[in-house]
C-alpha cells in the first residue's frame, strides 16, 4: 500500500509541477488545484469562499491521483501487461481522456466555469496525464 501512495504522490506531484509550469508559460489558469477550488467557489448556495490555494483543491487533486494510480496497479496485477515506459505511457493516456473527459463534463454542467481557454487546458492535460503514467513508472523503476 505504501508503494501505491508513494508512486501516487511522486506521479501527481511530476504532473502538477508540468502544469504550473505550463499556466505560466501560456499565463492562463491551468492549475488544476485552483480550478477546482474555484469550481467550489462558484457553486450556489455555497456559504463560505475559499481561496485558490486552499487546501481542498490539493487535497481533491492527489486523491484522484491515488485512485488513478491505484487502478495502474490493478491492471498491471490482473493483466499479463507489466510496468513499463511503453505501458506507463498508454496508461497515462488513457487517464488523460478520462480526465479530458471529467473536466468537460464538470465545466459543462457548472453554473459558472472558470473563462479559460480550453482547448490549450485539455491538450497539456493530455500531456501532464502521460508524465502522470511515465512518473508512475519511473518511480516504480527507482524502486527496484
Amino acid at each position: 500500500m505504501f508503494l501505491i501512495i508513494y508512486t501516487s504522490v511522486i506521479a501527481t506531484t511530476m504532473m502538477t509541477l508540468f502544469s504550473y509550469l505550463y499556466s505560466e508559460f501560456k499565463n492562463e489558469k491551468f492549475k488544476e488545484p485552483q480550478l477546482i477550488n474555484i469550481l467550489i467557489n462558484r457553486l450556489p448556495n455555497v456559504s463560505s469562499s475559499i481561496g485558490n490555494n486552499n487546501v481542498l483543491g490539493w487535497f481533491i487533486h492527489y486523491i484522484i491521483g491515488f485512485i488513478f494510480t491505484c487502478l495502474f496497479f490493478v491492471f498491471w496485477e490482473f493483466t499479463d501487461f507489466s510496468p513499463s515506459w511503453l505501458n506507463g505511457s498508454i496508461l497515462g493516456f488513457i487517464a488523460g481522456i478520462i480526465g479530458i473527459s471529467s473536466w468537460k463534463i464538470g465545466f459543462y454542467f457548472h453554473p459558472k466555469p472558470p473563462s479559460i481557454q480550453f482547448s490549450h487546458f485539455y491538450f497539456q492535460l493530455l500531456i501532464a496525464h502521460i508524465l502522470f503514467g511515465v512518473s508512475s513508472i519511473g518511480y516504480l523503476k527507482f524502486l527496484t
